[in-house]
């Protein structure tokens, strides 16, 4: 699913700033899938240019003037359509994976501190998103509440994972050839 479909998700359940959509992502999908300001932004603007939304500037004194974005008829109907079409298998992009596949080029020392540091950053990813869950699960449907007790239950298995195999895998010599 692209970012202009995930915004107009966002704005079905009401007016928005560009700042509070990107809220919406980092405070509720972000562990599954973010998006930058730069990808906000021009989101938004082929949005509006498409007709799916309007916007309108309040203006504020003391401070810049804020846009909120609403959703048309147009939009509503298109993000219907968009989150009926079939699911496309995930495409996993991991910072942590690439630097353990490699991890056979570093000495014993720093493949022991990789593990450990990615042990360590899975608690932290996995203790921010118990809290953040903890101060919205009031407001969560039931599918919204499916979703983060999945991404809680993946942090869980991922960290679990983790500490039973980094044992084996630092029990292997450091790489020593070629691929």
């Amino acid at each position: 699913m692209d970012v202009k479909t995930i915004i107009l998700g966002f704005l079905s359940y009401g007016e928005m700033s560009g700042y509070d959509i990107k809220q919406a992502f980092t405070n509720s999908i972000g562990f599954f899938y973010d998006a930058s300001f730069g990808a906000i932004y021009p989101a938004l603007r082929k949005l509006e240019e498409e007709g799916y939304v309007t916007k309108q500037e309040i203006i504020q004194s003391g401070k810049p003037n804020k846009i909120l974005y609403r959703i048309t008829e147009l939009g509503k109907e298109t993000f219907l359509q968009e989150i009926q079409t079939p699911i496309v298998p995930a495409v996993l992009r991991s910072d942590m994976l690439v630097k353990i596949f490699f991890g056979k080029s570093r000495n014993e020392k720093e493949q022991k501190e990789l593990m450990e540091s990615c042990i360590e950053v899975q608690r932290q990813v996995l203790q921010q998103s118990l809290s953040t869950f903890k101060k919205l699960e009031a407001s969560f449907d039931e599918y919204q509440r499916f979703c983060w007790e999945y991404t809680i239950h993946h942090l869980e298995s991922t960290i679990a994972f983790l500490e039973q195999k980094s044992s084996t895998l630092l029990k292997q010599p450091a790489y020593s050839g070629s691929y």
